[in-house]
């Protein structure tokens, strides 16, 4: 509708309308202006009836009322929009309670058709179950039956006639020799039934355990899917509600806007009726009103198109992505019969273990493995237990475990490092060998924390001897020093001895092995080429043995990046000493 300029005469309020204005000034037609200055030109001053009057007066300030009605309700639509929001509103659609979703499981033995290697694994599982349940049973009705031996070839009648008589004396002496190698016999069979029933309780323990650890780690597993489904379908629908009121919000404010301007225009209608049909109640101020207000009909509100409006969906996961996720689910866990590697020996050392290990399960005996060794104080049975410490890795099969407490329990275990294993057997041992420690009644020397420490207290060269004979074959010494001069000489040094001379042994003659501080080495008092780093503050020097023959120690020597071995024809076990000159320039930690 096209809209012009209204202007009265000098003898009326004189104001011009502009568009969007939507005060009193409006927009008029020229027939409506027309009009206008007819009824001006011939003075229309007309009385009002009272009652009428005050009708007609409601009905028109009902009609410029609900134009300001109008405006309130675009302010409150302007506020639906996010000018200001209405928190507590939309906490409440948020909020709104949605029971979660759980699972839907009709049978649980039922396999999907889909699941082929599944199916295939549980009917191989079932066979293998039946054959050993129907095994047990076969045992159980063998432990059942009568077990028994014919003694009746050995029934003795009585017969007091011959009561006196005697057995000759070495068939009595056989016969007392058959009883005690019964009962030694029978001795070793309970025994074994013991052995047995540990086994027995190991297998039934161990599986009660598994067991319990499935359903545990599978219903946590459970749990924390269907969290993390529900918490991921709450977040959709908020998307969706959000989506919803987002696109709801200006449709609701249009609605108001064609709403408020239908009810407006019933309302001219109705004066303009009641104008025709009283003529003598209006004045031209009324008209004039009228005719402004009419100008707002031709404003049609723009209603969006569906095309610009929220579709909402929902994209669903892809076939893809749901066999994927599913697959991952099937790859999770698994039982293993037995740790591929299981502790085999278990051996006591001063102050430590030299444990040894083999792989049990032949499908890890192809490659290297790399191996894991934990221990943990006290007795430990959880395999989940945090006090599990690593006290080794690498591909060895042996180790030693040190710096143990004496006389006090550690539980041991070994592992492969690989996924989806399982722990060794836990073992638990101990050692009764006290740690390496020195003599203490060498006044040239001061013997501290617990024997182990010895610090050189004078300037006369002097040799400390180990408290006896005390590294063998298998074993592991350690020199580590806290203290170290770098003015020593080839007279002095570290040294493993056989049948050692006392506090003035050079330990430079056979049946001796020293290091010296600059790093030489003297096997049977002969220079070797090879070398050690220089001892200084923080050098650690290593020995391990291991014996050849009957007559020949090969020994390992380690010192910082650098390992030496030598095979040393000399019986064990072997003293440990030092010798050193300087006062209060040596101090050496024996572990």
């Amino acid at each position: 509708m096209q809209s012009y300029p209204m202007q009265l005469d000098s003898n009326h309020n004189e104001q011009m309308l502009c568009t969007n204005d939507r005060s009193l000034n409006c927009h008029i037609k020229p027939d409506d202006y027309e009009v206008f200055i007819a009824m001006d030109k011939e003075d229309i001053h007309l009385p009002f009836v009272e009652l009428h009057n005050e009708v007609t007066t409601s009905c028109w300030n009902l009609t410029f009322i609900s134009m300001d009605k109008h405006k309130e309700l675009l302010l409150d639509s302007y506020k639906e929009d996010g000018i200001h929001p209405d928190n507590t509103l939309a906490e409440n659609i948020l909020k709104k309670h949605v029971a979660p979703l759980r699972p839907n499981i009709t049978e649980i033995h039922e396999i999907p058709a889909h699941c082929g290697d599944i199916k295939t694994r549980q009917n191989e599982l079932t066979s293998r179950l039946s054959n050993a349940l129907a095994k047990l049973k076969q045992y159980k009705q063998r432990k059942d039956a009568n077990w028994s031996l014919d003694y009746s070839l050995l029934d003795v009648k009585d017969d007091f006639s011959v009561k006196d008589a005697k057995l000759p004396r070495h068939v009595e002496e056989n016969i007392k020799g058959i009883v005690d190698s019964a009962q030694e016999y029978i001795g070793k069979l309970e025994e074994q039934l013991q052995e047995l029933n540990c086994a027995d309780q190991q297998i039934e323990r161990s599986s009660e355990k598994t067991l319990k650890d499935i359903d545990e780690t599978y219903q946590a597993l459970v749990d924390d899917v269907c969290r993390e489904i529900n918490l991921k379908r709450h977040l959709l629908r908020m998307e969706t509600e959000v989506y919803k009121n987002e696109g709801l919000a200006p449709l609701k404010a249009c609605r108001q806007e064609v709403n408020a301007q239908i009810q407006s225009t019933h309302h001219l209608i109705h004066l303009i009726e009641t104008m025709l049909s009283h003529p003598h109640t209006f004045t031209r101020d009324r008209l004039g009103k009228i005719v402004a207000a009419s100008s707002n009909m031709g404003r049609i509100p723009a209603v969006p198109l569906l095309e610009e409006l929220p579709y909402v969906t929902f994209s669903r996961p892809t076939k893809c992505t749901r066999d994927e996720l599913l697959a991952k689910f099937s790859e999770l866990g698994c039982v293993l019969r037995m740790g591929p590697a299981q502790l085999s020996d278990i051996e006591e050392r001063p102050a430590s273990l030299f444990v040894k290990w083999f792989i049990a399960d032949p499908d890890y005996a192809a490659e290297e493995q790399t191996f894991i060794v934990q221990k943990a104080p006290g007795e430990v049975l959880d395999p989940a237990s945090n006090a599990f410490e690593t006290v080794y890795e690498g591909s060895e099969s042996s180790c030693f475990i040190r710096d143990l407490p004496v006389n006090e329990p550690v539980t041991l275990r070994v592992g492969i490092q690989v996924t989806d294993t399982a722990w060794s057997v836990h073992r638990i041992s101990k050692t009764t060998i006290p740690a390496y420690s020195w003599v203490i009644d060498n006044k040239n020397y001061m013997i501290t924390n617990s024997g182990k420490i010895a610090a050189k207290i004078t300037d006369q060269i002097n040799t400390l001897l180990s408290d006896g004979p005390q590294f063998n074959t298998d074993h592991i010494i350690e020199f580590k020093f806290l203290e170290a001069s770098q003015d020593g000489n080839d007279s002095e040094g570290v040294a493993l001895v056989f049948d050692p001379e006392g506090c003035e042994d050079t330990l430079k003659r056979p049946g001796a092995l020293l290091i010296t501080p600059h790093g030489k080495i003297f096997i049977d008092g002969e220079e070797k080429l090879m070398k050690l780093p220089k001892m200084r503050f923080g050098t650690r020097i290593a020995f391990t043995a291991e014996r050849k023959d009957k007559d020949t120690l090969r020994i390992n020597i380690e010192c910082a990046d650098k390992a030496v071995t030598y095979d040393w024809t000399v019986q064990t076990p072997l003293h440990f000493a030092i010798r050193f000159t300087e006062y209060n320039k040596w101090n050496i930690l024996v572990k």
